[in-house]
């Protein structure tokens, strides 16, 4: 089973949801008209930040069946608890299934198989470790794209439990980083008095709330603060994005630059340089073999001379090698500022924040503690955005407070 599974052949006897077995070969599986668009539906409202629970709200609203119904009218696999069509149960989808179907490889065209193992002494089965499974990428027709799935995997990654003020969890759960020590900032409401009867939410790091000055500094932000300072980052890069594209690609490029350890202009310039040596080795190589069958060159001569210049050539190869690798990081380093400057000029006219838009465009905040800086009190807030990273080398803003 383990051959076939690693030869991409499908052996469950019921698909996964959203796909079908093929009617020219039942080891394929082909996305299902009917449900894959049900599961890029579930995709779409978790990158949107929409938790299991309220992905399953969502879908119980709009009357789409679980997939227990869906196996059930096909004859897939009978189902005990069916109750009739329009029934209530039809509707009432489970958290463990969304989770499920949100991590799946299957749904970006992978097949994974031997997840579990049998132990015969107890009669049970048991999970294997995730280094010991199967998994053959590229078999099936995707039904949700790579960057996507990747996305959701963040998302669900980052996911926290609502604070005890009962309220929406904040847009910046799981992006907000302490700079310091990597733990979660935390939002948490303070409290309220006469003089000021709403609740103001604050940001600090878990570590130090969790152990004070012992374990970190406070990272203390105002959430609306931090809300205003992002917001006004996204909508001056969109705007700069949409007026001169290739100006913000250069500054893109220039920071990219900055924060790597890699000069590329150097890298550029050794490459020529061994790729023209390499040429002349060839060449003396190849004269040394003519002079040899000519007769111009005895045996013991090319026997002392060829090795040498092999040898050269080799180690050439290896360094060129290395140096290709870091030009191809460089060329995709570019391919992602573009695709940054596409999405963000999107946003030049953002009038509000939402945990959509962050969780597209940023994968973390790094919130630093305050400093006195001439007698202010400042603090660094550095964003980190999807594709290319960090912008500037110490930090995107210093606001006063």
């Amino acid at each position: 089973m383990t051959t076939k599974a690693r030869a991409g052949i499908y052996h469950s006897t019921v698909p996964p949801f959203g796909y079908r077995k093929s009617l020219e070969d039942s080891h394929k599986l082909i996305p299902d008209a009917e449900t894959a668009p049900i599961v890029r539906r579930m995709y779409e409202l978790a990158v949107q930040g929409k938790g299991y629970k309220a992905i399953g709200n969502v879908l119980k609203r709009e009357r789409i069946p679980i997939p227990a119904y869906w196996h059930h009218i096909r004859g897939e696999r009978t189902w005990a608890g069916f109750q009739g069509e329009g029934h209530i149960s039809n509707y009432m989808w489970n958290e463990t299934t969304i989770k499920w179907i949100l991590s799946h490889e299957v749904y970006i065209g992978s097949l994974v198989a031997q997840k579990q193992s049998k132990l015969f002494k107890v009669g049970k089965n048991y999970v294997k470790p995730k280094d010991e499974w199967v998994v053959v990428k590229d078999i099936f027709e995707p039904i949700v794209d790579l960057e996507l799935w990747e996305r959701v995997q963040e998302v669900n990654g980052k996911r926290r439990r609502m604070c005890k003020a009962k309220r929406e969890p904040s847009i910046f759960s799981g992006i907000a980083y302490c700079p310091d020590c990597g733990r979660r900032i935390s939002f948490f409401p303070e409290k309220t008095s006469k003089n000021n009867p709403e609740k103001t939410y604050f940001g600090s790091c878990q570590n130090y709330k969790a152990n004070g000055p012992d374990g970190c500094t406070p990272h203390r932000i105002k959430e609306q603060d931090l809300y205003d300072i992002v917001l006004k980052d996204i909508r001056e890069w969109a705007a700069m994005a949409l007026s001169d594209k290739q100006a913000v690609l250069g500054r893109v490029m220039e920071q990219q630059q900055i924060n790597s350890t890699v000069d590329y202009g150097l890298v550029e310039g050794k490459r020529r340089t061994i790729e023209k040596r390499l040429g002349e080795i060839e060449k003396v190589i190849s004269k040394l073999y003519e002079d040899y069958a000519l007769g111009r060159l005895a045996g013991a001569s090319i026997d002392n001379l060829m090795p040498k210049y092999q040898r050269e050539q080799e180690e050439l190869k290896k360094q060129l090698s290395a140096l290709q690798e870091q030009s191809a990081e460089h060329d995709a380093t570019e391919q992602n500022a573009g695709k940054w400057i596409s999405l963000i000029r999107q946003y030049s006219d953002l009038k509000e924040l939402n945990s959509c838009i962050i969780n597209e465009l940023i994968t973390k905040i790094l919130v630093g503690d305050k400093r006195r800086v001439n007698g202010e009190k400042v603090q660094s807030i550095e964003i980190h955005y999807r594709f290319i990273g960090n912008l500037t080398d110490s930090g995107n803003g210093e606001t006063i407070q």
